[in-house]
């Protein structure tokens, strides 16, 4: 059995897209080294697409850390993630974060903003897991 101890540190907005009304949306963990998901989204739905962006992070760090053994324990190739923060917590944080950048691409295009201003107040935005 492996324990894995995971924190979150940073979400961020990397781009923008204002043609496709897309994000590039950076997660920034730790499992022992420095990792970071990239994911380019139209945010329509904060709370499933946290979930789901969290279910992944899950699902890869569970195959970068699979071990094969030949030990006839049942519990020998078993890998136990360890959140540092709460899960629950992780998503409506990731979430909350997403409907903030959602509502400032929203009042950007609503005070017809310039492509550039408009890409200036959305890029850079972030939030921080601690």
């Amino acid at each position: 059995m492996k324990a894995v101890d995971v924190s979150f540190k940073k979400a961020d907005i990397v781009d923008y897209y204002s043609q496709l009304d897309q994000v590039k949306v950076r997660i920034l963990f730790d499992d022992g080294k420095e990792k970071a998901i990239v994911r380019q989204f139209s945010i329509t739905d904060p709370v499933v697409q946290s979930a789901g962006m969290l279910s992944e992070i899950r699902s890869k760090l569970k195959e970068l850390h699979k071990e094969s053994s030949l030990d006839d324990h049942p519990l020998a190739n078993t890998l136990i993630l360890r959140f540092r923060q709460e899960e629950d917590i992780l998503q409506e944080k990731l979430s909350r974060f997403l409907a903030q950048a959602r509502e400032r691409i929203r009042s950007g295009k609503l005070a017809n903003l310039s492509y550039f201003d408009l890409e200036k107040k959305i890029v850079g935005f972030s939030t921080k897991f601690d």
